[in-house]
């Protein structure tokens, strides 16, 4: 087929979805379709707000993603057999979870003082209060006892975690969930009142960078699911960071249009789609064979009149924050991307000091507000190799002493997930084979969806992939990474 028979296909959108779907369409082994990607910011956003930091003690450079990108196997099946197709270096790393109370006089800035001179153990145990310490997988056994706490009411502790956490694992594999929200499942299986407050709910808020509330409000089979599958499974980072993802996605596209934000998505009446669009030249619109939205729902909904019926527009989003703040330890700056003497010296942290226990063991501070204006909510702060420490959901962000540690904030729109969501999505991405076919469903008008939200499960990046996967199908294209 010559390239002026191939149908022309827009895509809206750079994160992952937006970026695997150009890529399976890209590869077509009957090349059948010629992609253009529109992006409003000034360069592809799934990499965009990542950064290279570099440590004046040592002289390395590591590079930072924002927000932090880890898979573990299991749940992130599809995610996973992607990067190993597309040969994405990954390596294992574990993690220290500290759950803390964050207490009003103190701030972000005690969270997380891991010394060059500590090892992860030592940092995990040293955190201000902190209440319990979890080893990923349980690779350290016993945990590090916080150092507030005695040895005998550590001991306690922990004994009352391994009834409640087996209490909990045994009802994801046996209690299955009804049409229901978390907050309901968990008052169904009678899961005590301090474990979920205390615990659940931390470690899952900062899975899902939401509040404690919005976390309860989500379906519980997005919860049960994510813990079933994960389960024992072991955490994966990109080497290098996701730009080495994005590099090999987008490799081969050279229609790339940057800063130019989309306005308007219609349909015509002979089947193409007639996209406009505002760049630094001006006003510009094309007609496509297709077009596929990878944006949030919100966005997706204000551009393309037929989602406005569909109630896409009231699926809840939040703004979400993160940030690097230096380590109060130690001096780091940021490296500029233009810089390439410096940047050809970003190394991955983890293959660079393989033989330090930092290079695998990195450990995140969960800090709780357990109560204030908006409800419960939780901050990780995660220490780098490299002693950056990433900040997201800042609890004091605006703190003069936060501040003075930032070295960059990034923000994106997060969608959340309810029980009503959950059921405005199923009736989208319904296939009209059986039951009822009214409003619009995906495809239809030659326009289709695909996000992190566009599936039934946790708003993650698995979700961006399987629903890149379905176009993928839809268009008849073969998904290499699929056994």
């Amino acid at each position: 087929m010559t390239e002026t028979a191939r149908e022309r296909v827009a895509i809206i959108g750079t994160g992952l979805a937006g970026l695997t779907t150009a890529h399976l369409l890209q590869n077509d082994p009957k090349k059948r379709y010629a992609v253009t990607l529109l992006e409003q910011a000034d360069s592809l956003s799934f990499d965009s707000a990542s950064v290279a930091v570099k440590s004046h003690e040592t002289g390395a450079v590591e590079r930072v993603d924002l927000p932090m990108r880890a898979s573990a196997g299991g749940y992130y099946a599809n995610l996973n057999r992607m990067y190993h197709h597309l040969e994405v270096p990954m390596h294992p790393v574990r993690f220290l979870f500290v759950f803390a109370k964050a207490l009003k006089q103190r701030g972000t800035e005690a969270g997380n003082c891991q010394d060059s001179s500590q090892s992860p153990s030592a940092a995990a145990s040293a955190v201000p209060d902190g209440y319990f310490v979890h080893a990923s997988n349980l690779h350290q056994l016993p945990p590090p006892r916080p150092s507030a706490y005695s040895t005998w009411r550590y001991l306690l502790e922990i004994l009352y975690l391994i009834i409640c956490h087996a209490w909990f694992r045994a009802a994801c594999f046996l209690v299955r969930p009804h049409d229901e929200s978390f907050a309901q499942y968990l008052e169904r299986i009678w899961l005590p009142r301090r474990y979920t407050t205390h615990y659940i709910l931390p470690l899952m808020s900062s899975v899902s960078t939401c509040t404690h509330d919005e976390l309860l409000a989500f379906p519980a089979s997005d919860l049960v699911n994510y813990n079933k599958f994960s389960y024992g499974q072991q955490h994966y980072t990109v080497c290098g960071g996701v730009q080495q993802v994005q590099s090999r996605l987008s490799r081969g596209i050279e229609d790339i249009c940057v800063r130019s934000r989309v306005l308007e998505v219609l349909p015509r009446s002979s089947g193409k789609v007639l996209i406009r669009w505002q760049d630094t030249v001006g006003a510009q619109e094309e007609v496509f064979d297709r077009a596929v939205l990878a944006v949030s729902p919100d966005v997706a909904s204000r551009l393309f009149a037929p989602l406005k019926t569909t109630g896409l527009d009231k699926i809840p989003t939040t703004w979400v924050e993160s940030s690097v703040l230096t380590n109060a330890s130690r001096a780091h700056s940021l490296v500029d991307s233009d810089d390439r003497t410096s940047q050809g010296k970003v190394a991955c942290m983890h293959h660079a000091a393989v033989e330090v226990e930092s290079a695998s063991t990195q450990v995140i501070t969960l800090r709780t507000q357990f109560s204030g204006l908006g409800g419960a909510r939780s901050e990780a702060l995660h220490t780098m190799p490299s002693g950056v420490v990433v900040s997201t959901c800042p609890l004091d962000g605006e703190s003069e002493a936060t501040q003075k540690r930032t070295l960059k904030t990034a923000g994106f729109r997060r969608t959340l997930r309810t029980v009503e969501s959950r059921a405005t999505v199923e009736r989208i991405f319904r296939d009209g084979s059986g039951g009822t076919t009214d409003g619009w469903v995906n495809g239809e008008n030659n326009v289709w969806l695909a996000g992190s939200w566009c599936w039934d499960g946790m708003v993650l990046l698995e979700g961006c992939v399987v629903s890149a996967m379905r176009v993928a199908d839809e268009f008849g294209v073969e998904i290499p990474w699929r056994k």
